[in-house]
């Protein structure tokens, strides 16, 4: 199992205006230990496939996956997300990734009704959902939804109604650890009850005293993520520990991406996060692998 990053833990989430560029970026991840990444926002990376393997080839990288965002619950957008799904896979496939992650956009809803969506909403996010799957597959790709606090998929019940009412041969699942653990929603038990639509994996970890306070007080979600509520992976309430030996009990074999969502109050810098929970992972797999 590789484990692999991405550009979220030191804060891009968009293509440009970020102030880390993407060589930096990848001399940094190798420094902290990575040898397999995930792509980002689509342009923060040079879209030039020569260029790109060439850069990650010089530093022994590899590209497992890329995430993208998009506005799923509005259906005038399908031709948008039509033609950005086909640059994103086209991109991916030639430089050896495997896995085309989409979520839902957060910025889309009202701050005061995030998620929030009509039942045509949920008709457009379930179409557009397969939309871009099928282009994946025709890329030679995985697809993997990717559920998100803040959006209409984000509770297990809102996972599962997507899951039944897409094709599974088509609409595979990253499972967040974090995300799902942000309402007390427990990771293991739901990778043990839907594994066979689960290929990819985000490894994040919950502050659970600040995850109290954050339900109990109705804390907006984008407070919380600023003020740190996922946490250093091997200090929250899931059990990285024991999640990852059920990863490997169960034979999961996709991408497994750690991701700290960079909060600006941490005491230390995303390079030092990074490789304290690269080491964390890292010794947990070799834990495994002896007994």
């Amino acid at each position: 199992m590789n484990i692999a990053i991405a550009p979220c833990c030191w804060g891009v989430y968009w293509p440009t205006g970020n102030d880390l560029g993407w060589t930096d970026y990848l001399d940094r991840i190798v420094a902290a230990g990575y040898r397999h990444t995930e792509l980002g926002p689509y342009g923060y990376f040079s879209t030039d496939p020569k260029v790109l393997s060439h850069e990650l080839d010089r530093r022994g990288l590899s590209v497992v996956a890329a995430a993208h965002v998009h506005t799923l619950a509005d259906a005038d957008t399908a031709s948008a997300l039509a033609d950005k799904t086909h640059q994103i896979c086209a991109l991916l496939s030639a430089i050896g990734g495997t896995h085309f992650i989409l979520m839902d956009e957060s910025e889309f809803y009202p701050k005061d009704r995030m998620g929030v969506v009509d039942e045509a909403g949920w008709r457009s996010v379930v179409e557009l959902t397969m939309l871009s799957a099928g282009i994946a597959r025709e890329h030679g790709l995985q697809f993997s939804f990717h559920p998100h606090v803040g959006t209409c998929v984000e509770h297990e019940s809102q996972i599962e109604r997507l899951l039944a009412e897409t094709d599974p041969a088509l609409v595979g699942l990253c499972l967040d650890t974090g995300h799902h653990a942000y309402w007390k929603a427990d990771p293991k038990a739901f990778f043990l009850r839907h594994q066979a639509r689960i290929n990819s994996i985000h490894l994040k970890n919950v502050d659970g005293a600040f995850r109290e306070k954050v339900l109990a007080e109705n804390i907006h979600c984008d407070r919380a993520f600023e003020d740190g509520i996922m946490t250093d992976l091997d200090r929250g309430v899931v059990d990285i520990a024991d999640f990852m030996a059920t990863l490997l009990a169960h034979g999961y074999d996709g991408p497994l991406v750690i991701e700290q969502d960079l909060a600006p109050k941490h005491p230390e810098t995303p390079e030092a996060i990074a490789a304290r929970n690269y080491r964390f992972v890292s010794s947990l797999l070799q834990g495994q692998a002896g007994r």
